[in-house]
């Protein structure tokens, strides 16, 4: 009997270890900086980082410094868009998580489980915006060059067709002005939507912590700049 109570503590102690590791990790690791030497360009091209509160997302000028996000994502691949909007937003995440649940209130635990559980495909939120400043959120001016890697970092992401055009799925938007496409890599415990984003901004020699699962590493690092 002893033994049974002394494995059965041990699997609850092992249940709380885990999180507690993971927790303790991503906190670690978000107080340590990449690219700690980062400093906006007062003249440079202005980009947005945006969270709802737990999902970041990557906000662009639809054109800017000779990229014209229009040409990927027309106006027509969107619900309901007559024309495209200044800005463009891009939040990456899991296909089925996005596909089923517009809402906070909508989550279900196995949706949750299974996007964590690594099995799912990954999938790339688009949406049109008239000014980005919807969600709270920080402004930085990047260089030329840094827009550029950012650019490339976030069309790198998309999985593509035969004539090289993002693959749309068919998973309605949640708005008039949005889309979803199929994208990589896959959503993971290690591998969240925060984490494309800080990844993406690492690309582009932005300020970032070292991992960011949650989103406020992402801003603790971002703060200032």
């Amino acid at each position: 009997m002893r033994g049974a109570v002394r494995g059965l503590l041990a699997l609850l102690a092992a249940g709380l270890l885990l999180p507690a590791l993971y927790l303790a990790t991503a906190l670690v690791l978000g107080l340590v900086p990449a690219n700690a030497g980062f400093r906006s360009a007062p003249d440079g091209i202005p980009v947005y980082v945006r969270t709802n509160g737990v999902h970041a997302e990557l906000v662009l000028q639809t054109r800017a410094a000779g990229v014209d996000w229009t040409t990927d994502h027309p106006a027509s691949d969107m619900r309901a868009l007559a024309e495209p909007l200044p800005w463009i937003a891009f939040g990456w995440g899991d296909a089925e998580f996005f596909a089923t649940t517009p809402t906070w209130s909508d989550l279900r635990i196995s949706t949750a489980l299974a996007a964590l559980s690594g099995r799912g495909e990954g999938a790339m939120h688009v949406e049109y915006l008239a000014r980005p400043g919807a969600h709270p959120g920080r402004e930085l001016w990047l260089t030329a060059d840094q827009h550029a890697r950012l650019v490339d970092y976030i069309r790198g992401s998309f999985q593509r067709d035969a004539k090289g055009r993002p693959r749309r799925l068919a998973a309605p938007g949640y708005f008039a002005s949005d889309a979803f496409y199929a994208a990589g890599p896959r959503y993971s415990l290690w591998v969240t939507s925060n984490e494309w984003v800080r990844r993406g901004l690492q690309t582009a020699g932005v300020r970032v912590p070292l991992w960011a699962p949650f989103d406020a590493a992402l801003f603790f690092q971002l703060r200032g700049l």
